[in-house]
């Protein structure tokens, strides 16, 4: 498993090895990139948090299936080629169709990965009572 602090450690470390290597003037465009890495390795770490906390799969407070079909698609979204984003639709009243971005699927894993879906019809819940 990759060890995220390890790396935003060494980038803050190329950081401040920068400013001493250019006498305090590190050229802008390498800081932003750098600065840039940290805020996604600091995402994907938190992502990775989230998903750590699976319990076993009876007493799952997850949705395995979701976080798993959600991770394909995040993958497919931050890869080198053309992105077309994910698709939400609902079948009852007006909506329209949304397109997902990155960012949002990564709400939506961070979600799956902590709750179990809970779509139950009303009929079923009279069968319970």
């Amino acid at each position: 498993m990759i060890d995220y602090d390890k790396i935003i450690t060494e980038l803050g470390e190329e950081i401040s090895e920068c400013d001493y290597r250019y006498c305090g003037m590190v050229p802008a465009y390498y800081q932003r990139e750098l600065e840039r890495a940290v805020t996604a390795l600091i995402k994907c770490r938190e992502s990775l948090k989230g998903l750590q906390n699976y319990q076993s799969e009876d007493s799952a407070s997850h949705d395995p299936y979701k976080t798993a079909q959600l991770l394909k698609m995040l993958a497919h979204e931050t890869s080198s080629e053309e992105h077309y984003g994910a698709r939400l639709h609902h079948g009852g009243g007006n909506t329209k169709v949304l397109t997902i971005d990155a960012g949002g699927l990564r709400a939506l894993i961070t979600h799956y990965a902590t709750h179990r879906t809970e779509l139950e019809n009303e009929d079923e819940l009279e069968g319970k009572l």
